[in-house]
């Protein structure tokens, strides 16, 4: 009878009314699939709850994912922290029934709409389950295995589009940490081969030691019976500019090209496979806008051709989540061109994605250093929407553009800040938009501070005078940097720099944190902090001497 025979599949699909449909893939089908990727950053990895980590960090909803799923992006990568969603302790480690549904939810939501989708255990890897401590380590295991036995049960019966990585960025630094973390795969590849459904041939995804690219290529060995996998790996390099440190603002020599070349070069003489990077991407702060456009064109164009998928980490500062749109859709479109193999024209190294003048100052020619990467000029259009005349108003050289000083002095007049924008315009991938800026020297309220502590963060109120922070050098009376000395042997704009993390801007200050102010007091002697705003290259910058008494 028909009811009999529903009952019967009901039954066997463990309680579930119903199965997706399960298409068996390879790693070089999902490969192909699943470019360009996108993480949903700080939501489900928050600690302790989805909301925990900052207003831009709204819950992920339907309404997020068919946004970015419009833009363009083919996989999202769900990082999900459990550390504070277990309803028991040893020896059952049981998951909050209601932590398990939501996450169900929003792995339903991405599926349903065709999106592939990476689930794993997040920031559990530094909060409990890192194995390079020695203490416990049967019980990490132990806890490990009950939480993906719990995991692969609940998502046994999703479509092949669901992936598994086993644990983001394992904590540790030598082979004997990274045969822990090869040892945890294949308990991994195990419990999920075992576990019913579709799960003896979803496609796992599994990392080496701190997903690494060079710990990888050093220490990681495929687990027995993995088959369909990928491997996992996150690229951050270099950390100085993704991350805005010691002043390294620009981004596009060479030698900065080939040095992450190098490392995916290293990454397929040893496996020779698809690779899924699942993190990469650039900080919000500091980053030169020109430069990060050098770089996302880069990275995704060169993941590309090395046969890595790229997923974009991004925890808000790309993708805004309440306007449901790119915060710089020029990033964006540099991106998805590069993963289409669409030539983009791009500034130069160094070149700012700004045009700036000095409120009384002549106001002089302005060239625009380009890459035309075999690309032809069409036009430059104004922010009012005029197309400035070739010849006139703009002229096209073997090096980018020119504009006269006949058009910038019209432009160059009354209050300070964003003046225009001119859009160059090619035959070929993105239009690059080039705001013009009228600026002044920035001011500070006071520039000299006695504190008797380190113990809070020291609010600066300062007016950028139409432009922003870009970098901080610290130097102590003597001469001495105030930390990271090596700088020294850095170039002229990374000498004695700091970094974002170690200052920030909250609305008309400028902070400098108690973690900072500590170095100020073990320095005991005045030091100078000299605050640098765009154009770094010529200065504009301001400076304040900050003294700890005690």
């Amino acid at each position: 009878m028909l009811w009999k025979k529903s009952l019967a599949i009901f039954v066997a699909l463990g309680g579930q009314l119903a199965a997706a449909a399960f298409n068996k893939v390879t790693a070089e089908t999902a490969w192909t699939a699943m470019e360009p990727g996108w993480n949903v950053g700080n939501t489900l990895d928050a600690v302790p709850d989805e909301t925990s980590w900052g207003h831009r960090n709204t819950p992920v909803s339907q309404s997020l994912l068919d946004s970015i799923k419009a833009t363009g992006i083919k996989s999202v990568r769900i990082p999900v922290t459990w550390t504070d969603h277990f309803a028991t302790q040893s020896p059952e480690y049981l998951v909050n029934t209601t932590w398990m549904d939501r996450v169900e939810q929003v792995v339903d939501w991405a599926l349903e709409r065709q999106l592939w989708v990476v689930i794993n255990v997040h920031h559990d890897s530094w909060q409990w389950a890192d194995l390079s401590v020695d203490t416990d380590l049967n019980a990490k295991f132990a806890k490990l295995e009950a939480l993906w036995t719990q995991i692969a049960a609940r998502f046994k019966w999703k479509s092949e589009k669901l992936l598994f990585e086993t644990l983001n960025e394992p904590v540790g630094s030598t082979q004997e940490h990274a045969d822990r973390y090869n040892d945890l795969n294949q308990r991994f590849v195990n419990i999920v081969r075992g576990s019913g459904g579709y799960n003896a041939d979803r496609l796992l995804t599994l990392p080496g030691l701190n997903c690494n690219i060079q710990n990888t290529v050093n220490w990681f060995v495929v687990p027995a019976n993995a088959t369909p996998w990928i491997l996992h790996v996150h690229d951050y390099d270099p950390w100085s500019f993704v991350a805005t440190s010691w002043g390294q603002t620009f981004w596009g020599t060479d030698d900065d090209k080939s040095a992450i070349e190098a490392t995916f070069i290293a990454l397929q003489d040893q496996f020779a496979a698809p690779v899924l990077l699942g993190e990469w991407g650039t900080g919000g702060n500091g980053v030169e806008k020109g430069s990060s456009w050098i770089y996302f064109d880069y990275f995704a164009r060169t993941t590309k051709a090395y046969n890595l998928t790229a997923q974009l980490w991004d925890n808000g500062e790309h993708f805004d989540r309440v306007a449901m749109k790119w915060r710089d859709p020029t990033q964006e479109a540099v991106m998805f061109n590069a993963v289409k193999g669409i030539t983009n024209t791009l500034p130069s190294y160094n070149q700012p994605a700004s045009i700036y003048s000095k409120i009384n100052a002549a106001v002089v020619s302005q060239d625009i250093a380009l890459d035309f990467n075999n690309n032809t000029i069409l036009s430059v259009v104004n922010a009012g929407g005029k197309t400035l005349a070739r010849g006139q108003e703009y002229a096209v050289t073997a090096t980018g553009i020119t504009i006269p000083a006949t058009y910038l002095s019209t432009v160059f007049t009354g209050s300070l800040g964003i003046k225009d924008t001119l859009t160059v315009k090619s035959n070929h991938g993105v239009d690059l938009p080039f705001d013009v800026i009228l600026y002044d020297a920035p001011t500070l309220s006071q520039n000299s501070y006695t504190l008797s502590t380190a113990a809070n963060d020291l609010y600066i109120p300062f007016d950028g005078k139409g432009s922003t922070l870009a970098t901080v050098q610290a130097v102590c009376a003597d001469g001495t940097f105030l930390k990271d000395t090596w700088t020294q042997w850095l170039g002229p704009l990374q000498q004695g720099r700091i970094n974002w993390g170690d200052f920030g801007v909250s609305g008309n200050n400028i902070v400098l944190y108690a973690a900072l102010l500590a170095y100020v007091q073990t320095a005991a002697q005045p030091v100078t902090f000299t605050f640098e705003f765009w154009p770094r290259t010529v200065p504009n910058n301001v400076t304040a001497a900050v003294t700890i008494s005690s």
